[in-house]
């Protein structure tokens, strides 16, 4: 990286020459505008729902949740990214707490969706007791805290150390790691090893997972069972494969170019990396992206946070199934009632829908 130095103050002056954008720069900053735009509304609304219904409040949504804060933090940053591939000036303080806030928001929502899929993996596998074993309160809590704790050990120690350095770099045009930086490609190497380690779990549950439901569809198949019922379980298990698909497929796409990237980087000099580090903002943004699809995967092909998240949107705050405490209060608070805060009944357009797309949330 020790040779990218000598270029850095000609492309800056390059940079910041150009009074015109270019197609390109427009292009990125309405990708990363539009991904602060519907990743911060998805995940509040999602969020909303998880904290105003008592349906949604279990072991996998403490994870869901965690998700959602780790998305959120991302898509909040990405304002502070557009300024600088605008070429405007930022302050090298606003910067690094951009960078920081960016990898440590990433590495927290990579290592969720890892433990989203090792959740529901020993949920389906295994017995419910090994499950709750596995899954206790106090797990989660270290779970959760783990997500937040080995990013931000991965982001503060190699700068302590000397291994490593956050800020602006020319040529990537992001507020995200100084790859002038001679130990610049320490962040480089556990960027890979998070990435590559949580993808290979996450690849890794859902293979169980499909082999398992393949399995138990076949040995679950008497000639007996009623045409309503094979229908029922020919359902849920499309609902199944579909919801795993479309979280594979996701979690690949969005994030496959950015490891790319970060794989091959060490191993180029020269004209070579410069072209690799100049691609940096355009495989950062289906990275960003994936924190605006996690909503919709996890929320809208949930058959109770489907509901619940229609009911926000629509702000039919009454028709939420199982309203929480919290939301019962407000609901008591609004028309006077103080005494009697749980005599909300619900709605039956929302208790109707809930019947229809409710599924056994163990078979999720």
């Amino acid at each position: 990286m020790a040779d990218l130095a000598g270029d850095q103050d000609s492309n800056e002056t390059l940079g910041k020459s150009n009074s015109i954008l270019a197609p390109a720069d427009i292009f990125l900053a309405v990708g990363f505008s539009a991904a602060f735009v519907i990743g911060v509304t998805g995940n509040v609304v999602l969020l909303l729902a998880s904290a105003l219904s008592r349906k949604l409040q279990s072991k996998t949504s403490c994870l869901i949740v965690n998700l959602c804060v780790s998305d959120l933090l991302v898509s909040a940053a990405q304002p502070f990214q557009i300024v600088p591939i605008l070429d405007r000036p930022l302050s090298e303080v606003l910067c690094q707490l951009t960078a920081a806030l960016d990898i440590l928001s990433v590495g927290s929502s990579v290592i969720t969706m890892m433990l989203i899929a090792v959740n529901r993996c020993v949920l389906i596998i295994k017995p419910k007791h090994a499950y709750n074993r596995v899954f206790s309160s106090r797990n989660l809590v270290v779970m959760v805290t783990m997500s937040w704790l080995f990013p931000a050990v991965g982001l503060v120690l190699p700068q302590l150390t000397g291994h490593g350095r956050l800020g602006y770099h020319a040529l990537t045009r992001l507020c995200i790691c100084d790859f002038n930086h001679k130990n610049a490609n320490t962040f480089v190497y556990l960027v890979n090893f998070v990435s590559t380690f949580s993808f290979s779990v996450t690849f890794f549950s859902y293979c169980l997972l499909f082999k398992h439901v393949k399995r138990s569809a076949l040995k679950t198949r008497p000639r007996s069972i009623m045409p309503a019922e094979k229908n029922c379980r020919r359902y849920t298990e499309l609902v199944i494969t579909k919801n795993l698909l479309c979280v594979v497929c996701c979690f690949v796409l969005c994030i496959s170019s950015f490891a790319g990237v970060f794989i091959v980087i060490p191993f180029l000099q020269g004209p070579a990396l410069h072209r690799v580090l100049s691609v940096m903002p355009y495989v950062s943004l289906p990275l960003v992206f994936d924190s605006c699809l996690n909503p919709f995967i996890y929320g809208w092909k949930h058959p109770h946070l489907r509901v619940v998240m229609a009911c926000v949107l629509r702000r039919r705050w009454r028709d939420i199934p199982e309203p929480s405490r919290l939301l019962a209060r407000i609901l008591a608070y609004n028309t006077g009632d103080r005494q009697t805060p749980q005599v909300f009944s619900v709605a039956k357009s929302c208790e109707t829908q809930s019947k229809n797309l409710t599924i056994d949330t163990n078979n999720m």
